[in-house]
This record gives C-alpha cells, structure tokens and sequence, in this order.
C-alpha cells in the first residue's frame, strides 16, 4: 500500500532552525500554508513568508512564559481525528476543524541544557511538552499525517514532495512516524534519568566513579520492582549478575520445574548450574562448580530457601540469593551476610519484550532469545547412547547461558535426574581456546579423568575439525553443536574418524 496524501497545512515549530527556510520554500511553491508558532513564526515572517499564528487556531496566544504555545484541542484535533472516518469527518465540521497534514517540529535543547552543567531551574525549562505532544498526535495518525521531527529528514521529504506533486506516501510517513517516537522515547529517557539521578539513584555504577540508577519498566514486572527481605541495597553490579542468574534458572525451571535448580553466577558468567531432585544436593554441585568463583557470587534458587538451605552457606560469602520463597528462620541466619529477595519463577515476560542495549550514539533492540525445547539431528555414525538423552539437553541449556565463544562440559551426578556444569570455557575469542586452555586446566585442577559420559555443548558451530580433535583429546565422547558451518562436512568427519556422537541443534546461542 503507498497511499499518497496531498499536504495543504503544516504546523512548524522548532528549536533547531537548520534548513527551515529551505523547507518552507518548497512548502511555499506547493501553496501548503504554514501554521507556526513563537520564534518559527518570526522567522518565516522574517524572510518573506505568510505564516498563520497559532494562536489563530487555538483562540489562544502564549502564556505563563513561554510554557504553553501549541497545547490546545484544535490543535491536537486537527492532527489526530481519523479522515476515513464518517463519524470523526462530521464532528470535525461540526466542531470546525481543519485537518493539518504535517508537523515539523523539534524538540526543547534539553540535552545540551544538562551538557554545558546549567542550574536545575534551566534545565527543567528545557523539558519540552508541546513538541513531544504534536509529534505523538501526528505520529500516531501517520495514515493520514506526515511528521518530521529532525532536519536530516527535511531533502528526503522534498524530494518526495516533488516526485508526488505536493504530497507524501504512507510508507514514509510510517518511518517518520517510527522516528517521532524514537525521538521522544530517548528525550523521555534522558529527562527521567536526569532527574532520578539528582533525587534518587544506586549507589554508584559498575565503578565508584560512575553514577547509575534504575529506571523500573511500569509495564513489566521482574527483577527492578522486588525490595530484598534483608540485606543492603542492591548494587548495579548486583542488579546485572542477578539478572543473568535468574533468567538462567529461568530457563532449567522451564525445562524440568520437577527437579531443584540451582545456579551461581560471577561477574555476569554462571559458574555453577545443577539440577538435582535433592535441593541441598543440587545447591552444593552448583557451588563446587567452581568453588573459588562462587565466593561473592549471586546465586538463584527454584527452591524455598529454608534455615536449613540458609545453613549451607555458613562461613562462606555471597551477594545475592535469589528464591520463590524465603523463610523467617533463613532471613534471620542471613539478614547481616547478603541480600535476599524472593522472585516469581512462573512469570516469563511477554513474547514481545526485547533486549535492549546501548552503544556509541543510540541503541540496539532485539527479540529475547527464549529457550525452546530442540530437536537433535544426530549426523554422525555414532548415536548419543540413551543415558545422555537428558544430560545433551542440559548441556546444551548450560551453554545458552555462557558468554561467546562458549563450551560446556555437563554431567549426571548420581541419579538419571540429576545433572550438573562440570566445567566450562566461556567469552573466548576462538572456541578451540575454550577447550585447550580454560577446559583442560580446570578438568586438572578437579582431577576429573573419565569424560565418557560427559557432554560437551557448543553455543555456535565449529567452524573446523580442530575442537572436535581436542574434545577427543580431552576423553569426550559426545558433543553437540548447532552445526550450520560451511565446513560440517569435515567436522562430521572428524568425528566419525575418531569415534565421536555428535548432533546437531539447528540453533545458535551467541552471547555478547
């Protein structure tokens, strides 16, 4: 669909005055009339242009010093009523309003404001209310409105204005529209985050010297809104390694919610996952995962935390416990050590949240990479033996949860429904490093010899045979892997060569 709209009224009101006259020549040739406000107003006046105040819409000029320009029914009601609409047509003339069909308008220079360090009552007269009210008016009727809120986007517009004889298509006018929010979601960010860090914030960032505060997303429940039982404030490290514990145990409850879980996690990388149907049994295989790194670690439970569960980490250190359910007795054992919070395993976001980060000049924003239960393609002679069933899917669950380039090594403990992290080799630059040089030596350390019944996951294919020759070097008899390489068909080889099960997932789980 590129449903053309012909432009006869524009609204401009902008702070950033960059190529305005350019835009408003064009706008002029194509006889659209110019509604503006305050200093946009004076501007094209200035230069030659018939404008029409705004005030000529609202009934109303500016007031209380500025602070109310464009805020006005007729105004937001010429943007928003919906022009296929009888009902919405009628009370438009019923109530004389004419539709507008652009909006140019930038926002207050907030940012600048707060960058060049200006007193707090200057800052907060830099916080825009009209401008992010017409963008969003016009935004959200994009079927019918066309919104620019940027002047990078002013030649892409001309030039479409041209092409069309005086309008726009709806394809471009629903990118602009995406844009407008854009706009206003990061100005909104920047003025909450202002003002929280100035009231209320953490403690400091992942470094004494950086400041930082938690922004609790209203539409969502999690992590951000739950208080600890004990303990003191959560840190922004706190709240990161947390975080990553717990949708890791997330992912295990989901799989087998029948068996106690438990995982520990250091600087954001679990060190410690098992699952047993013993809680104690799987706390304490969890913890010897790697018992120097979960001294100051975050742990995350699907079980009670009981005074006995409390006892168990009687002379050691931890951060963060994390359980659906948390006992006096416990509390009152702990309350001086770490801090504790109970969580809700059963509640998954929605399938629409996203992830979220940022880097040099914007964000980044993807889907959540939700657990799935997967089906081996096994592609080697030999076949996974039936006792590993289990363990390849643990394994393989483990490994989703590592940082890139990942390896996990997974185990049974002492019953068919008990599995444990035996080791793992994570955030490495090449996968082969993972195994020579993390794996190996921490399979030393544990005095573990006998890998026959250990599986090895890979969070993305080999890309050549040589891990697969140093899993076997290592003692490793079955391994799993995305597979998808170029070179699947030399890796399969290899490990048939050398008497390997391998299967593939058909699923990557890079981890950045």
């Amino acid at each position: 669909m590129n449903e053309l709209v012909k432009i006869k009224r524009a609204l401009l009101s902008v702070s950033d005055k960059t190529d305005l006259l350019t835009l408003a020549k064009k706008l002029n040739d194509f006889n659209i009339e110019m509604i503006a406000s305050g200093g946009t107003a004076k501007t094209l006046m200035e230069s030659g242009y018939k404008v029409t105040p705004v005030e000529k819409l609202s009934g109303h000029g500016e007031a209380f010093q500025g602070r109310m320009k464009t805020l006005s029914f007729e105004i937001s009601s010429s943007l928003l009523f919906k022009r296929g609409d009888e009902k919405d047509k009628a009370q438009a003339v019923q109530l004389k309003i004419e539709p507008i069909d652009l909006v140019v308008v930038n926002l207050y220079p907030f940012h600048q404001t707060v960058e060049r360090g200006a007193e707090l009552s200057a800052v907060i007269e830099n916080i825009d209310i009209g401008g992010p009210t017409l963008l969003r008016a016009g935004a959200k009727n994009y079927q019918s409105v066309a919104v620019l809120s940027s002047p990078n986007q002013y030649r892409e517009f001309i030039s479409q204005l041209i092409e069309s004889g005086g309008g726009t298509v709806l394809e471009s006018r629903k990118k602009w529209s995406a844009e407008a929010y854009t706009l206003t979601a990061f100005y909104d960010l920047a003025v909450s985050g202002y003002l929280a860090t100035t009231s209320t914030s953490l403690r400091y960032g992942e470094n004494p010297h950086q400041k930082a505060v938690a922004l609790k997303n209203p539409f969502e429940k999690g992590l951000l809104h739950t208080e600890p039982l004990a303990g003191k404030e959560m840190s922004y490290n706190n709240y990161l390694d947390a975080d990553f514990a717990l949708q890791t145990l997330k992912d295990l409850h989901h799989w087998r919610s029948d068996l106690s879980a438990a995982v520990v996690v250091k600087h954001n990388t679990p060190c410690g996952i098992a699952l047993h149907q013993d809680p104690l049994k799987a706390l304490d295989s969890a913890w010897k995962g790697d018992e120097k790194s979960s001294f100051g670690g975050v742990l995350a439970l699907n079980f009670p935390l009981t005074e006995t569960i409390a006892q168990f980490f009687e002379g050691k250190f931890v951060e963060v416990i994390m359980a659906p359910q948390i006992d006096r007795a416990a509390i009152n054992i702990l309350k001086k050590n770490c801090r504790l919070i109970e969580v809700d395993l059963q509640m998954r976001a929605a399938t629409t949240s996203k992830n979220v980060r940022t880097v040099d000049g914007g964000l980044l924003v993807q889907d959540k990479d939700r657990f799935q239960h997967f089906d081996l393609k096994w592609v080697t002679q030999n076949k996974m033996s039936a006792e590993l069933s289990a363990t390849t899917e643990f394994a393989f669950i483990c490994v989703k949860n590592l940082k890139s380039n990942a390896i996990s090594l997974a185990q049974n403990i002492d019953t068919d429904n008990s599995f444990e992290l035996l080791t793992m080799g994570s955030g490495q630059t090449n996968r082969i490093d993972c195994i020579e040089k993390l794996i190996a030596s921490r399979l030393k350390d544990k005095n573990v010899n006998d890998l026959t019944k250990v599986v090895l996951a890979s969070d993305a294919f080999f890309p050549f045979a040589d891990s697969v020759q140093a899993a076997a070097q290592l003692g490793i008899k079955t391994i799993v892997q995305p597979g998808g390489s170029v070179k699947d068909p030399e890796v399969i080889a290899e490990a048939d060569k050398l008497g390997l099960a391998m299967a593939f997932t058909g699923r990557r789980h890079f981890l950045h």
